[in-house]
């Protein structure tokens, strides 16, 4: 079987050459065939509306695809229906600021629950650097602080959870090797292999979920 990976190069690895996995940059000229000449086509969010209703398609989210996020998640389903706050920070360049948002707020919805009340200020879409903060209720009782900054600055993430037994964080900044010219190596990388594992079918059911997140965010309002 033949899998293409559609996203950005620099930050998928491979744990092993076991299945053959075809990687390419969105800007890849093969990209425009690539879905007729594969059995499986996995995508970044942002790539989604234009593969609806393709059976062949699968989405992938790059918070859930980080091993520091596979950590976090078993201490935050370890603590069970217990509430908590998710306190999320995270400062991009060259994204599509609506599909991070849009996918992290799947991915923690698959983590903590339904989100219930989404509540969004930020300041002028034309600002840059341009800052958005959102606040949400899920429906266990879980809440959720979450801050973007795009348009400068290298990629951080900054993860909290903070529950009633327990409490954890992650800093990509403090993980940083300083290599000996003085630039910092980012970890922020996930593997192939689990874009394969942990991707979603591109259904109506699926997108029908995004357009519901979307709104919201676009809307700069709460729901």
């Amino acid at each position: 079987m033949k899998n293409a990976v559609i996203g950005r190069l620099g930050k998928i690895k491979r744990s092993s050459v076991s299945e053959e996995i075809i990687l390419l940059s969105p800007e890849d000229e093969r990209v425009k065939s690539i879905e007729e000449n594969t059995d499986n086509l996995f995508i970044p969010i942002d790539l989604a509306g234009d593969f609806i209703g393709k059976k062949n398609v699968k989405v992938y989210f790059d918070l859930e695809l980080y091993p520091f996020f596979q950590s976090m998640k078993d201490v935050i389903t370890t603590d069970g229906k217990s509430k908590g706050v998710l306190r999320l920070r995270r400062t991009l360049s060259g994204h599509d600021r609506e599909s991070v948002m849009v996918g992290d707020l799947f991915v923690l919805s698959s983590v903590a629950g339904e989100a219930e009340e989404i509540k969004v200020l930020s300041t002028d879409r034309g600002t840059i650097p341009y800052h958005v903060i959102l606040t949400i209720r899920f429906s266990g009782g879980k809440m959720a602080h979450l801050e973007y900054t795009f348009g400068e600055g290298a990629e951080r993430i900054e993860f909290e959870w903070s529950g009633i037994q327990t409490i954890a964080e992650f800093d990509s900044d403090e993980m940083n090797p300083i290599t000996p010219i003085g630039i910092t190596s980012l970890p922020l990388v996930y593997y192939a292999e689990d874009i394969l594992e942990k991707s979603y079918t591109a259904d109506v059911a699926f997108h029908e979920q995004l357009e519901r997140y979307k709104t919201v965010v676009k809307g700069g309002g709460s729901e």
